[in-house]
């Protein structure tokens, strides 16, 4: 019995040892996506530039993320380049409503993966409020932001004629790139 007990006493101070070890494990795991991935982000918010008393036209191909068809279920890792226009990025000639593919973007991320240069001294209204620093403001699904850039007249009719939920909706209906 007391070989028995002994071995008992070890499993008994061991086994707690070993379930905190294995949980710290899987919750790093998790978190970093290697196992049980978590729901796929993918969401939309509206925004609108005016530089000089004029609305900028984001909707040029050029500003456009366009992602060739897959047809493949290949799990590559995505590369730093994919992995940051992933972020946030315009689709199908929409050229006020960012998709967001990645948790934690700011608004300074769509801006670097369209390609256009914005002063850091923009004046930024979130949802109808004026937010300091709105370049590194995060996107949040559903937000209508808008930037002035230079000189801007007539703010507030500006702001009366932002991007609205309806629209951003209208915009999420409509399929991107293969039909998906």
């Amino acid at each position: 019995m007391d070989k028995f007990e002994g071995k008992s006493k070890l499993v008994f101070l061991l086994l707690p040892a070993f379930l905190v070890t294995f949980v710290v494990v899987f919750i790093l795991l998790k978190s970093k996506g290697k196992i049980l991935p978590g729901e796929e982000v993918h969401y939309h918010a509206g925004f609108q530039v005016y530089k000089d008393d004029k609305l900028v036209d984001f909707s040029d191909f050029r500003y456009m993320h366009i992602e060739p068809c897959s047809t493949g279920d290949h799990e590559e890792q995505p590369t730093q380049e994919e992995e940051q226009i992933e972020k946030a990025h315009l689709h199908d000639y929409i050229g006020d409503v960012v998709h967001v593919h990645r948790e934690g973007v700011v608004w300074r991320n769509l801006f670097t993966n369209i390609n256009y240069e914005i002063s850091v001294d923009i004046a930024g209204y979130i949802n109808g409020e004026k937010v300091d620093d709105a370049l590194n403001y995060p996107i949040n699904s559903y937000d209508s932001v808008v930037f002035f850039e230079g000189e801007n007249r007539d703010i507030d009719k500006k702001l009366q004629a932002a991007v609205t939920k309806d629209r951003i909706v209208e915009a999420e209906s409509r399929s991107e790139n293969c039909g998906g």
